[in-house]
């Protein structure tokens, strides 16, 4: 019976350790899925007067993506709990009227603007782009730099997977991804980032098509 005994927790310790290894895997393939679906989607055209439409559709992309694949290891969040924010949370709450790269006067990134008259193309303020617009650029990338990816610069509390996603310039030219958190496991496991929980990273940057006419 103490052999059986020993034999089974064995055969058990190991299967669940298969299994846990498949399923880290198969998160770990469905983050770097969703970070591309995410940017594929956003690097569209932006709209014009609409400069937040791209990245909504891209961050909802990613979101459902990660719900299918990280199968209930994890929530999947687009932002903190307590942020508010007039597009979607993660997203800049306020856009600026841009004459070339200058920014001018803020103001709501709501809807269609009705007084850009395609000159002057409302886009992200500085401080949410992820590259050196932003004067908090101090790198050659900046990736992480943009208040939209804060959710993802700081850190995540266990079983929890953030989507974060800026422009890294306007006009754009190209976007950032980052998906960062961490999974539940199956097994009792120790990793750098805690207990019973695996870290997740995943940056993606990809070129933006040209501006709409």
């Amino acid at each position: 019976m103490v052999e059986m005994a020993i034999g089974v927790t064995l055969f058990l310790t190991a299967s669940l350790g298969a299994v846990q290894l498949a399923i880290s895997a198969l998160s770990a393939e469905g983050a770097q899925s969703a970070a591309l679906v995410a940017a594929r989607t956003a690097s569209s055209a932006p709209v014009p007067g609409q400069p937040l439409l791209r990245l909504a559709a891209g961050q909802a992309a990613a979101v459902s993506t990660l719900d299918s694949s990280v199968m209930a290891m994890a929530d999947v969040e687009i932002c903190t709990s307590g942020q508010r924010y007039a597009v979607g949370c993660g997203l800049p709450q306020e856009c600026v009227q841009y004459s070339g790269e200058k920014a001018g006067p803020q103001q709501p990134c709501v809807g269609p603007s009705s007084n850009t008259n395609g000159a002057e193309p409302l886009g992200p303020s500085p401080r949410s782009l992820d590259g050196r617009q932003n004067p908090d650029c101090h790198t050659a990338d900046c990736f992480g730099t943009s208040s939209s990816m804060a959710p993802c610069a700081r850190g995540v509390a266990p079983g929890r997977l953030f989507v974060c996603i800026a422009y890294t310039s306007w006009p754009a030219t190209a976007v950032d991804v980052w998906i960062k958190g961490t999974v539940r496991t199956l097994v009792p496991l120790a990793s750098a980032a805690g207990v019973d929980v695996l870290p997740i990273s995943v940056q993606l940057r990809l070129q933006v098509e040209a501006l709409t006419p």
